[in-house]
């Protein structure tokens, strides 16, 4: 039975909260500077409090939560967040506290990086973390709460989720130097479908690059498909096929040393919408309006 929340601090939930996060007190411990034996005896404290089991001890693999914990660590979570926004709103200057973001995966590698220096260099006491992310874990994510915003494609989503465009992105064909229509100035897309595509298989952003030929009544010749981006140039540029990309490299060499040729696609009309993921009916914190704007200027200016 639960007893009264009166004796819940807000340390005894922070601990709480990033042990979650972590999946061991000790690394909560580390984090914060603290001896495990206190971060150990705060949350035994907590689970007194709420009257139940929140964690389970494993030894030697960290906790877990209980039903109830994972339950209760959304809450937490939230409190968390509300505390540090009221705190922002005292101030236009500096912000504090945790933002969690997230960061598509293909998207990562060029922007991730950049937002995370300019973003903990203007405001060097927020505690950003930002984690990379497939399509088909946003809306999750974000409902849970695990994520207050994903810097992401515009796809859909789900009614729970709410896309905010901050840009849009051509899509371009790319090929290795040998490939018989490296030497155009532009590519149709009745051209590539008699070529064999190398496809970047990532669910929704599949689902996305396949449409631009559905959409001319035209059906790719698929030779291979992968996961990873690099792995997709490199075979590429290697002369095993071509590929349709939208994110552009400040270079056209892939890891192996070889080069990419890109061309426009003549006939596509179709833009990719780059934005972010926000829960829906929701207004973001100042954190996470911190965070759109600095990916829009990114955006904007590359």
């Amino acid at each position: 039975m639960a007893k009264s929340a009166s004796s819940i601090t807000l340390n005894q939930l922070r601990y709480f909260v990033r042990t979650v996060e972590l999946g061991s007190m000790t690394a909560t411990a580390e984090e914060l500077f603290l001896a495990q034996s206190a971060v150990s005896t705060s949350i035994a404290q907590l689970e007194h409090a709420v009257g139940c089991k929140l964690l389970i001890r494993q030894r030697a693999r960290g906790v877990v939560t209980t039903d109830q914990g994972s339950t209760f660590y959304r809450s937490a979570a939230g409190i968390l967040a509300a505390v540090d926004e009221a705190v922002n709103q005292l101030s236009s200057e500096t912000l504090t506290g945790t933002l969690t973001a997230g960061c598509f995966t293909t998207l990562a590698p060029f922007y991730l990086p950049v937002a995370f220096e300019n973003l903990t260099n203007t405001y060097p006491e927020l505690s950003l973390r930002i984690s990379e992310v497939a399509s088909e874990q946003i809306s999750q994510k974000l409902t849970r709460r695990e994520l207050e915003v994903v810097l992401t494609y515009g796809f859909d989503y789900g009614p729970e989720v709410e896309f905010i465009q901050l840009a849009e992105a051509p899509v371009y064909a790319a090929f290795g130097e040998s490939h018989p229509l490296a030497n155009q100035s532009e590519v149709s897309l009745e051209q590539l479908a008699r070529e064999s595509l190398i496809l970047l298989d990532l669910g929704k952003s599949t689902n996305y690059f396949l449409s631009i030929f559905r959409d001319a009544h035209l059906s790719p010749r698929i030779h291979q498909r992968f996961e990873s981006f690099e792995v997709v140039r490199s075979m590429v540029a290697r002369g095993h096929g071509y590929t349709i990309l939208n994110q552009r490299p400040a270079h056209d060499l892939t890891n192996d040393g070889h080069r990419l040729i890109r061309l426009p696609i003549t006939d596509s009309r179709s833009l990719l919408q780059i934005g972010v993921a926000i829960r829906a009916n929701e207004s973001p914190s100042k954190k996470a309006q911190a965070f759109i704007k600095e990916c829009r200027e990114i955006l904007t200016s590359s």
